[in-house]
C-alpha cells in the first residue's frame, strides 16, 4: 500500500513496502528528504529536538488537529493523510522568517542552536493546538521535552511567553504579529517543492507487513492473518518506544489510529467513558471537561496528574491503551495511567472480536494472557465529592519529563455525612516493586474508622512500612527512600484533606505540593556606545538560522549513496583480556559492509596526540586487557545506521583471565587502600602545618565532601563524516581541537597530517566532551573511510556516548580546620581525590583544582596545605567539563567556609568577610552584593518561615568565586581577515569553533569596530585546519578574547595597508571608494594573524551568587525561588552573549548539584543511566523563579582584551551555593525532628533522596497535631 502525506504543503507518496517497517519520520525527513531541521539525537522523545508538527483528521469528529510530535518515534507508515510542518516550512531566508524564529533569536534565545528547531517547532504546534490562545503558565508548562544544555532557558521562555495572551515581556519591535503570512518554498532549491527531493528508497525484504484498519472489524481482520508465534504490535503513537525498545523480530506491524471505535469518549451520568486510543493530551481535555459535571470533579486531579505524565509531545501521541499496555508488558512500569486509574477501580472494555465485548478490572486485564485481546476503552465511574475523597501524587527527579521515584492513589468512600468515617478506602502505591499496588492491610484498616483520629494515623504509619518492601532496583532510588516517600504522599493525603482544626498550624503547609509561580528574570549590564558593535548587545550572528534549522551541523552534510554508518562493537568483561573476536554473525547481517578493530589499524591505536595535556595512550580500539565496561573494541560499517547498531552487538567476543576487582568509585578505591591506584604527581615540598592552640570560643572540626561526576549532555552528539577526496580525506567533525583531531586521525591511518582536512561550520554544544573524545568517532569512521574508500558517518547513539565516554572528573575533600571564634581560619588542610577514569590524561588535580583553591580568602602557606591525587577506576578516561576542576576546586573551599560558620554558629556571611585576603576586589563586592539582595533581612525572613512550617522549609546559600583564567596554554589561534573590493564586505576565518559561547559574534563585532563598517557587512567562514592550521582547542572560556585579538590585530594591519589611500583620496572618502583605490593600487586586502602567548595575561574573575530556595521535607522535591549573581566580566564585548553564558553555566551548575545522578553497576562497571529516561539534566521548570543577571558594571579587565573578561564557564562554580541553601533548610528540619545539631554531608548531586534520608523524620511518628 502507498502512504500519501503532505510535508510542508507539498504532496509526497511512498510505498510502504520500500522502507524498512519501522523506519521512523525523523529519518524520512533527514535521509530522504533531507529536511534537517528536524535534528537527529535521543530517539526515544526525550530532548525535544527532533519536534516537528503534524496535523491529521480526527476518525470520529472528523475535525483536524494539530500537535507537536517526536518525529523520532513517530514512525512513518502511521503518516498517512498527515500534514507535516517541520521548521524549514515555517520560515526560511527565501520565504521570509516566521516570528517565532525571529522572536527566539531576537531575544537572545539560542546559544549552539542545536535544541533551536524543536523549541519552535514545540511553540508553533502549541499556538495552532489552541488557535493562538495561550496564556503565559500554558507556555512555561509546555517546554518539559525540550532540553537546552546552553541557554539556562529563561530567554528561551521569554520569547515563546511573549505570544501568550496575557504576555508581560517586552518584545523588539521589529517582530511582526504572528498572524503574517509566509511562502513555503523547498530549502533545498527554494523553488516551489514538486515532491522531487527523496532518493530512490531501499525495499524491506525482512516480511515485516503494515495494516492500516479503518474499524474495528478491519483490526481484526488484520489480526487473523498473524499467525501463532508471529510478532505484533499495535501502533498509535510508538512513544513507548521510548521506554522499552521494541524487539527487532516484530513481523506485523498495525495502525490503529484511524479505527473509530477507540477513538471515541462519552461523559455520562453515572460514568466516564474513554477510548483506549485516545491521546493523553485528549483525555485531558475530556477530563476539563468532565470536572465541571457532578461526581466527576476528582477529574481537575486528574489532569494535574497527567500534566505530570511526559512531555507535550508525547502525551499527543502516546495514548490510554499505549500505557497500560507498557504496564501490561513490563510490571515494573511505574504508570501514572494505570496507578491512578487503579485507584479509582476504572473498569475496561475489551474485545475478543469485532462483535464480542466484554468489561473487566484494570487488574484482571494485566493478568489476562488472550493474545489477540483489543483494548477498547476505560469506564470510569462517577464519584459525588460529598461521599468520596480521591488524591493522587507523582514525585519526580525534576520539575518534568521524568518517570516517578514513586506515584500514588487514594480513594476514600464515606460512611458519614460528615465525612469522617471511612466506608471503604483504595490505597495504591506505584515503584515499589512490582507485584504490589494496594495496600491491603491500611484499606481494611481504615474500614469504619474515623480517618484523622490521632489512632488511626497512628497506627496507619506504624502498619504501612512493613507492608511496602520496596525492592531494590537500580538505578531507581534507593528502597529505603522509596518507602519513606510513599508513606509520606499516604500523610501528605491525610494533611491535606483534613478539616483545618484537626491538623497543627505548622504542619498544614505539608499537605501541598510545591507550587511553582511563573519565572522572570532580570538582566543587568554596561554597554559603551562609542565602542559599538563592542560592548553593544547585539544578536547573535547565526541566531535566526538556527532558529530556522538553517544553520548546518555535522550530521546535516549529504553525502553520496554508497556511504556507509557506523557503530561501536564493545568489550562487557572489565580487566580480562580479548582472546578472539568473531565478527562473523554481523557480517552476515543483510545491509552490514565491514568490521574493523585494532588489528586493522594502520598506524598509532590512540585517539589523542601525545602531549603534556594527554600523555598516555588511549586505545581507540582495546587491544588487549579490557579496562571499562563498553569499551569500544571494533567498528562496523553497514549501509544503515540501524543496521550498524543492531550487528555491533551480534560480534562474539571471546575473553579470558577476568577475575579481578572492579573499582568504580574514588571512596572503593580508598576504602580497600588500593594505593597503586592513587598517583600524586606534586611532590611534597612544603612542611606539614603546625596545628595552632585553640583559645576559649575557638572550634575545630572535619568533614568530607563528595562530588560525583557529571555527563556533558551535549545536545548535538559525537559526529564525524568523512568523505576521501583526491587522496585525502575531508573530515567534517563535531571538535573543539581540530588541530588534535587532525593530528591523531594521521597518526591512527600512519598518513601525513596534511592528507587530513578538517571543515567545522559549528559544534552543537561541547562543554568539554568534544576536546578529546571526539576523536573516538572520528578515527573509527577515518578508519572505516580509508579502509572502503568511501564516505563514512558516525554519529553515536546517546547509550553509546554515554557508556563509552568519559565525564567530569569526580572528586572527594578531606578537609579538617580550626578557627578562632570570629570565624577567622587559623588551619585549613585539603586532601583531596580525583577521578580519572582508566588513565591520566587531561588531569586536572594540579592543573585546575591546585589553583582556584585558596579562592578569594586569605588562606596562605601558614594556615593552609592542600594536597591532590587521582584516582585510577575502572571507568572511560574522564575528560575537562565545563569548568573542570574549578568548579570542585571552588565547592571544597566554599563548604570548609559553610562548615566553619555553622560551628560557630555564625552567619556564614560574617564568616566569609572575616576570612578575605586583604586586598581582594571581593573585599568591596562582598559587602555591596550583601546589600543589594538584602541578605540579612532575607535571612530573617527564611529563619521565620522555617519557624512557623514543620515541613516546608527554606534556605539561603552564598558562594564566592575567584576563578583565575589560565591563559598560559593558548598557544596560537591564527585568523584571516578578507575584504572584498567589490561591495566592501568583510569575511573572517579563524581557529578557533562556533559551540555556542558567540565566538563568531564577536570576532565580528571587533572586526566592524576596527574597520570601521557596519556589523551586517562581517561574515565569519567556517573554520579549517589550512586557514587554522595548528590552531589551540577551543576551552577554557578564552577562546573568544583571543581570537577577537587575532582579529584586530589582522584589521588593524588592514588599514595600515589602506591608510595611505585614504590618505590620496581626501578628505572623508568612502569605504567603497577607499577599497576600490585600493585594489587598483594591488593593495593586499587579506591579513592573517595570530594569538600567541603573553598577548593576554592571566587574570581573575570574580564572583558572587546568592540562592533562596524551599524544599518539601516530606518528598525532597524543590523550588529555586530565587537566584542573584554578580559577575565581574570587564566591559562586555557581547551583553546578551555573557549574560546567556552566566544563566547557562550556573543552570548547568544546577543540574550537577541536584538532578544529574550517574549510576554504575559495581559487580560488572556498567553504566545504568545512559539515556534521557533515566539521566536528567535540569528542564524549564528547574531553573530559578526569579533570576537575577548584573555584569559589574564600570569594571575594565587592564589586562583584557579591550578590557574584557571570560564568561563561559566561571558561574557554573557560583552554583555551589545550591548546596548551602540545602543545608540551612535540612538544618532547621532536623533540629525540629529532635536531632542533634550536626553538620550533613551534602555533596553532588544532592537528590530528593537526600534530603529526605538527612531530615530526621520517622514515619512512625507521622501525626496531625
Amino acid at each position: 500500500m502507498s502512504i500519501k502525506f503532505s510535508v510542508n504543503g507539498f504532496p509526497y507518496e511512498v510505498q510502504a513496502e520500500d522502507f524498512a517497517p519501522d523506519t521512523t519520520l525523523n529519518s524520512f525527513l533527514r535521509e530522504h528528504l533531507h529536511l534537517t531541521a528536524t535534528k537527529y539525537m535521543c530517539l526515544e522523545g526525550g530532548c525535544g529536538s527532533c519536534v516537528c508538527v503534524i496535523r491529521r483528521r480526527h476518525p470520529v469528529t472528523q475535525d483536524v488537529q494539530s500537535r507537536a510530535a517526536n518525529s523520532c518515534l513517530t514512525l512513518l507508515n502511521t503518516c498517512d493523510d498527515a500534514e507535516i510542518v517541520t521548521d524549514e516550512g515555517l520560515g526560511n531566508q527565501l520565504s521570509g522568517y516566521h516570528p517565532i524564529q525571529k522572536r527566539l533569536a531576537q531575544l537572545n534565545g539560542t546559544q549552539c542552536g542545536y535544541c533551536s528547531p524543536g523549541f519552535v517547532m514545540n511553540m508553533y504546534g502549541l499556538l495552532e493546538q489552541n488557535r493562538g490562545q495561550v496564556t503565559m503558565s500554558q507556555v512555561e508548562d509546555a517546554f518539559g521535552g525540550n532540553i537546552c544544555r546552553c541557554t539556562g532557558y529563561r530567554p528561551i521562555l521569554d520569547a515563546m511567553k511573549s505570544f501568550a495572551v496575557d504576555s508581560c515581556i517586552e518584545v523588539p519591535a521589529e517582530c511582526v504579529d504572528i498572524e503574517d503570512s509566509f511562502e513555503l518554498l523547498c530549502p533545498q532549491t527554494g523553488q516551489s517543492c514538486k515532491g522531487s527531493c527523496s532518493r530512490p528508497p531501499l525495499r524491506d525484504q525482512n516480511g515485516a507487513h503494515w495494516y492500516w484498519p479503518k474499524s474495528l472489524a478491519e483490526l481484526f481482520s488484520a489480526l487473523s492473518q498473524v499467525r501463532n508465534g508471529d510478532l505484533f504490535i499495535l501502533v498509535a503513537g510508538n512513544t513507548a518506544h521510548g521506554v522499552y525498545r521494541r524487539p527487532r523480530g516484530i513481523r506485523h506491524f498495525i495502525d490503529v489510529n484511524k479505527v473509530p471505535e477507540l477513538r471515541q469518549h462519552s461523559i455520562e451520568t453515572d460514568h466516564l467513558f474513554l477510548g483506549a486510543n485516545l491521546s493523553l493530551t485528549d483525555s485531558m481535555d475530556v477530563f476539563l471537561q468532565a470536572a465541571q459535571r457532578p461526581g466527576f470533579e476528582y477529574c481537575t486531579q486528574l489532569w494535574q496528574h497527567f500534566n505530570l505524565i511526559a512531555n507535550v509531545p508525547v502525551r499527543n501521541n502516546g495514548t490510554l491503551a499505549g500505557n497500560i499496555s507498557i504496564k501490561k508488558q513490563h510490571s515494573e512500569f511505574p504508570s501514572d495511567v494505570f496507578i491512578t486509574f487503579e485507584a479509582l477501580d476504572v473498569n475496561v472494555l475489551v474485545y475478543d472480536n469485532s462483535s464480542t465485548q466484554r468489561v473487566m478490572t484494570l487488574l484482571s486485564y494485566l493478568s489476562d494472557t488472550t493474545s489477540k485481546l483489543v483494548l477498547g476503552g476505560f469506564i470510569l465511574k462517577a464519584y459525588p465529592k460529598d461521599r468520596y475523597l480521591f488524591g493522587s501524587y507523582k514525585i519526580l527527579p525534576r520539575a518534568q519529563n521524568v518517570h516517578a521515584y514513586v506515584n500514588a492513589g487514594f480513594l476514600i468512600e464515606w460512611q458519614d455525612i460528615q465525612r469522617q468515617i471511612v466506608r471503604s478506602a483504595r490505597i495504591c502505591f506505584g515503584n515499589i516493586r512490582a507485584d504490589y499496588v494496594h495496600d491491603e492491610q491500611v484499606e481494611q484498616l481504615l474500614a469504619g474508622r474515623d480517618l484523622y483520629d490521632p489512632a488511626t494515623v497512628a497506627q496507619i504509619f506504624q502498619q504501612l512500612p512493613g507492608s511496602l518492601q520496596a525492592e531494590e532496583r537500580p538505578p531507581e532510588a534507593s528502597p529505603e527512600y522509596r518507602q519513606i516517600l510513599a508513606c509520606s504522599l499516604l500523610y501528605k493525603f491525610l494533611l491535606s484533606t483534613a478539616p483545618k482544626e484537626r491538623v497543627k498550624e505548622r504542619y498544614r503547609s505539608g499537605g501541598s505540593l510545591l507550587q511553582r509561580p511563573l519565572s522572570s528574570g532580570s538582566q543587568s549590564f554596561d554597554t559603551i556606545k562609542k565602542n559599538y558593535p563592542v560592548t553593544q548587545p547585539v544578536q547573535k550572528l547565526e541566531g535566526l538560522i538556527q532558529c530556522s534549522g538553517e544553520a548546518f551541523y555535522m550530521n546535516d552534510l549529504l553525502t553520496t549513496s554508497n556511504s556507509v554508518y557506523c557503530a561501536f562493537v564493545t568489550a562487557k568483561r572489565v580487566n580480562a583480556i580479548i582472546e578472539r573476536i568473531d565478527p562473523s554473525a554481523a557480517l552476515q547481517c543483510r545491509g552490514v559492509v565491514a568490521f574493523y578493530s585494532a588489528k586493522d589499524i594502520p598506524g598509532v591505536n590512540n585517539t589523542v596526540t601525545v602531549n603534556q595535556l594527554t600523555p598516555e595512550i588511549d586505545e581507540i580500539f582495546c587491544s588487549g586487557r579490557v579496562k571499562f565496561h563498553d569499551q569500544p573494541l571494533g567498528v562496523i560499517a553497514a549501509l544503515t545506521q540501524d543496521t550498524a547498531v543492531y550487528a555491533a552487538t551480534l560480534v562474539e567476543v571471546t575473553y579470558s583471565n577476568s577475575q579481578s576487582k572492579i573499582f568504580t568509585s574514588i571512596n572503593q578505591v580508598l576504602a580497600e587502600k588500593e594505593t597503586n591506584r592513587i598517583v600524586c604527581l606534586k611532590k611534597e615540598e612544603d612542611e606539614p602545618l603546625k596545628t595552632p592552640l585553640l583559645a576559649p570560643g575557638d572550634v575545630m572540626g572535619r568533614g568530607i565532601l563528595e562530588l560525583e561526576s557529571q555527563y556533558h549532555f551535549t545536545m548535538e552528539p559525537q559526529t564525524t563524516i568523512v568523505v576521501p577526496f583526491d587522496n585525502v580525506l575531508q573530515v567534517y567533525s563535531a571538535t573543539q581541537w581540530m588541530d588534535c583531531t587532525q593530528g591523531s586521525i594521521a597518526k591512527m591511518l600512519g598518513v601525513s597530517v596534511n592528507s587530513i582536512q578538517l571543515q567545522v561550520r559549528r559544534v552543537g554544544g561541547a562543554y568539554g566532551a568534544k576536546v578529546t573524545r571526539c576523536n573516538l568517532v572520528a578515527c573509527a569512521a577515518s578508519l572505516v573511510a580509508a579502509k572502503l574508500n568511501r564516505p563514512a558517518r558516525f554519529v553515536q547513539t546517546i547509550e553509546s556516548m554515554m557508556e563509552t565516554l568519559g565525564k567530569r572528573w569526580a572528586c572527594r575533600s578531606d578537609y579538617e580546620f580550626r578557627a578562632r571564634a570570629n570565624g577567622s581560619i587559623i588551619m585549613l588542610t585539603n586532601n583531596y581525590y580525583e577521578d580519572a577514569g582508566c588513565n591520566l590524561n587531561e588531569n586536572v588535580v594540579d592543573f585546575l583544582t591546585l589553583p582556584i583553591l585558596r579562592n578569594v580568602y586569605n588562606l596562605n602557606d601558614s594556615n593552609y596545605r592542600a594536597k591532590g591525587s587521582a584516582i585510577v577506576t575502572d571507568a572511560p578516561s574522564n575528560t575537562w567539563c565545563r569548568a573542570p576542576g574549578s568548579a570542585e576546586g571552588i565547592a571544597m573551599t566554599e563548604t570548609a567556609l559553610e562548615h566553619i560558620a555553622f560551628t560557630l554558629q555564625l552567619d556564614p556571611a560574617d564568616v566569609r568577610l572575616v576570612n578575605l585576603r586583604p586586598g581582594s576586589k571581593m573585599v568591596t563586592l562582598l559587602p555591596r552584593f550583601l546589600q543589594s539582595t538584602e541578605y540579612r533581612k532575607r535571612r530573617d525572613q527564611v529563619n521565620l518561615f522555617n519557624a512557623q512550617n514543620r515541613w516546608r522549609k527554606r534556605g539561603l546559600g552564598l558562594a564566592l568565586m575567584d576563578f583565575p583564567l589560565n591563559t598560559s596554554i593558548g598557544y596560537t589561534y591564527p585568523t584571516t581577515v578578507a575584504i572584498y573590493h567589490e561591495d566592501g564586505s568583510v569575511v573572517i576565518s579563524h581557529g578557533g569553533i562556533e559551540i555556542g559561547q558567540g565566538i563568531n559574534t564577536k570576532a565580528a563585532q571587533v572586526a566592524a569596530f576596527v574597520l570601521g563598517v557596519p556589523l551586517d557587512k562581517v561574515r565569519v567562514e567556517t573554520s579549517n585546519t589550512v586557514s587554522g592550521a595548528n590552531s589551540m582547542v577551543t576551552a577554557n572560556s578564552m577562546s573568544s578574547e583571543m581570537i577577537g585579538l587575532a582579529v584586530r590585530k589582522a584589521c588593524d594591519t588592514l588599514n595600515q595597508r589602506l591608510a595611505p589611500v585614504k590618505k590620496r583620496l581626501g578628505p572623508q572618502p568612502t569605504w567603497l571608494q577607499v577599497l576600490q583605490a585600493a585594489y587598483l593600487q594591488s593593495v593586499f586586502l587579506i591579513a592573517t594573524e595570530s594569538y600567541k602567548v603573553g598577548d593576554i595575561p592571566n587574570y581573575s574573575i570574580f564572583g558572587l551568587s546568592l540562592t533562596e530556595l524551599e524544599l518539601d521535607i516530606l518528598t525532597g522535591n524543590h523550588l529555586i525561588r530565587r537566584v542573584d549573581i554578580l559577575e565581574d566580566a570587564g566591559e562586555s564585548l557581547s551583553p546578551h552573549i555573557d549574560v546567556g553564558q552566566v544563566e547557562g553555566a550556573f543552570v548547568m551548575g544546577l543540574g550537577y548539584y541536584l538532578t544529574e545522578l550517574l549510576v554504575y553497576d559495581r559487580q560488572t562497571g556498567q553504566i545504568l543511566t545512559n539515556r534521557t529516561w533515566n539521566y536528567h539534566p535540569p528542564g524549564a521548570k528547574d531553573i530559578p523563579i526569579d533570576f537575577r543577571i548584573e555584569l559589574l558594571q564600570k569594571s575594565p579587565n587592564p589586562v583584557g582584551f579591550m578590557r574584557s573578561k571570560a564568561t563561559g564557564e566561571p558561574a557554573l562554580c557560583l552554583a555551589v551555593g545550591v548546596l548551602f541553601a540545602m543545608q540551612h533548610a535540612i538544618q532547621s528540619a532536623r533540629k525540629d525532628a529532635g536531632l542533634p545539631r550536626e553538620w550533613v554531608r551534602l555533596g553532588a548531586p544532592t537528590t530528593p533522596e537526600t534530603v529526605v534520608l538527612n531530615s530526621g523524620h520517622l514515619v512512625e511518628a507521622f501525626a496531625l497535631q
